[in-house]
This record gives C-alpha cells, sequence and structure tokens, in this order.
C-alpha cells in the first residue's frame, strides 16, 4: 500500500532548489506559475530563490534572461522593473490584467 506524502515535509531532491531552477530555465522561457509546477515550489518562493540565482550568474559571468511582463490592456512592457514579481496594476491604465514576466538562461555549451 502506498503512503501518501504529508504536504508539510519537505521534497527530497538529488539536488538544490536553485540548482532545479536552473536547469529548467535552460529548456526556455517560464514565467513564475510554470517555473513552480515544473519544480514543486510555492511560487511565493520563487522571487527570492531568482534573485539569488541572479547573482550567482554573475559570477560566472551569465545572466537570467527576462522577458518583461506586460500589460494585456494597453501594451505597457514594464522594461525597468529589477523585482522578480508580476507587477500588481499597470501605471499607465490601472489595469490588472498583466502577463507576467518570463524567465530563462541560455544553454550551456
Amino acid at each position: 500500500m502506498k503512503q501518501e506524502q504529508n504536504p508539510n515535509e519537505p521534497v527530497e531532491r538529488g539536488r538544490t532548489i536553485r540548482e532545479d531552477i536552473e536547469s529548467t530555465l535552460r529548456h526556455g522561457p517560464l514565467t513564475a506559475a510554470e517555473l513552480s509546477a515544473a519544480i514543486g515550489v510555492p511560487e511565493r518562493d520563487l522571487p527570492e530563490h531568482l534573485s539569488h540565482l541572479e547573482l550567482s550568474l554573475r559570477g560566472r559571468s551569465e545572466r537570467l534572461l527576462v522577458l518583461p511582463a506586460r500589460c494585456v490592456r494597453c501594451g505597457f512592457v514594464f522594461e525597468t522593473r529589477t523585482r522578480h514579481k508580476k507587477p500588481s496594476r499597470c501605471p499607465r491604465c490601472k489595469s490588472e490584467r498583466i502577463e507576467p514576466p518570463r524567465y530563462s538562461l541560455p544553454p550551456q555549451s
């Protein structure tokens, strides 16, 4: 009989969360929600992991590529935003229909 896993127990991993994020992002751009589902980490925890990963990548002369968030209603692009969270509202039209940013890493050669 298979035992159900308690949702409060940590998941056993062979690699760290940030290593999982890095390898997943090398396959193409993903939103925070898609990344969360792919590696099994709550979406609310990802901004902190992405910020730390960005610093680690700089040490290796690599960059985290970010396709900025965009307002669905008026097309405003959040190009200068540095935080790794989806904006809550468009500064131009005040719409809350925001397409989230997408993150990726170039494939390793």
